[in-house]
């Protein structure tokens, strides 16, 4: 199986996409905390674009990475497969702010900017790292651990679960980004 097809291989991929994300994130919330009139629709899209990739397509793809390390019992109980899915927990509750606020600036033209700035700083936060530990905690544990037929399984679920959500939103994710990057339009 060559590097390409390992499963942590294609999480840290996902982490690149993410990390730009990130930055894109980072610069509307500066943009809105300066007071920048910023095109309410790219700025919602970037945030429905993201909570939909890293909710229902990055985390769930790290959810079976957890979950075979867990089956080949190479953690204790509480760390770090415990600590990942603690943090997974709080990634759900990160999105749904996000995705409640982003609606909210959407729909409401004259409402406080205040809920989704808080919400965009909240994912740039956290993000950098829980990133950090699994490139560096996670998934060095799960090369070490997992077999080339385990690895080859993930994958295998991996594209499972770009089926059922859609192969497209990590591409709708990157063009988003590079549209907004350095900063969403003007309006």
């Amino acid at each position: 199986m060559n590097e390409a097809e390992r499963s942590t291989q294609i999480l840290r991929e996902e982490h690149q996409l993410i990390g730009n994300a990130t930055v894109a994130i980072a610069d509307i919330s500066k943009e809105l905390e300066k007071g920048t009139a910023l095109d309410r629709r790219q700025v919602w899209e970037i945030a429905q674009s993201f909570a939909t990739y890293v909710g229902r397509c990055h985390h769930a793809k790290e959810d079976f990475l957890l979950a075979m390390i867990r089956a080949r019992k190479g953690c204790s109980a509480d760390y770090p497969i415990r600590s990942f899915y603690e943090e997974h927990h709080r990634v759900e509750l990160l999105l749904a702010s996000l995705t409640k606020t982003a609606n909210e600036y959407l729909e409401d033209v004259h409402g406080t900017l205040e809920p989704l700035v808080q919400s965009l700083r909240d994912v740039v936060d956290f993000y950098p790292g829980h990133m950090w530990k699994a490139d560096h905690i996670l998934f060095p544990l799960a090369d070490e651990l997992l077999s080339e037929t385990d690895q080859g399984v993930l994958v295998e679920q991996f594209a499972w679960i770009e089926s059922v959500v859609g192969s497209d939103v990590n591409e709708q994710l990157r063009a988003i980004v590079a549209e907004c990057h350095p900063k969403p339009r003007v309006a």
